[in-house]
């Protein structure tokens, strides 16, 4: 699979989903889907940038270069899998964006597993996903 050419607020949108960054009036409405296309060099979205890199033991440099764009697009894309394993989510593992779908299928397996519903798969979120998915306790 290429490595996506992402838009800055498709960045925004994954880096929000993964719960590095909170919310700004500039996302919209839709969160964690962000409408801003802005450069993502504002504080929040380099120190966002950051965050992701130094969990993927990337250069923490805060800039979204090939290397951040391709592990977003592998994260992504493993997170897909599992949630199509685990909640019959139907997304495709081949268009790696945290869009409307992935919250949607987020948002499903939060419910299964009972927990609030915010569509953010993050750290936690990711690791009980991992884990059922690894242990073949999938479809939940």
């Amino acid at each position: 699979m290429a490595t996506p050419n992402y838009t800055n607020a498709q960045f925004r949108s994954i880096l929000n989903g993964w719960g590095h960054r909170r919310q700004t009036q500039a996302d919209g409405s839709n969160f964690p889907i962000s409408a801003d296309n802005s450069p993502l060099t504002d504080a929040l979205t380099v120190e966002a940038v950051k965050k992701f890199q130094r969990e993927y033991e990337l250069k923490d440099d805060g800039i979204v270069g090939p290397i951040t764009k391709a592990k977003a697009a592998q994260v992504v894309s493993g997170l897909q899998l599992e949630l199509n394993q685990c909640v019959n989510a139907g997304l495709p593992t081949n268009e790696p964006f945290y869009g409307p779908k992935t919250v949607a299928a987020v948002k499903k397996f939060e419910r299964k597993i009972n927990v609030r519903e915010d569509g953010v798969a993050g750290h936690p979120l990711r690791v009980k996903l991992y884990d059922l998915f690894k242990s073949g306790a999938c479809p939940l």
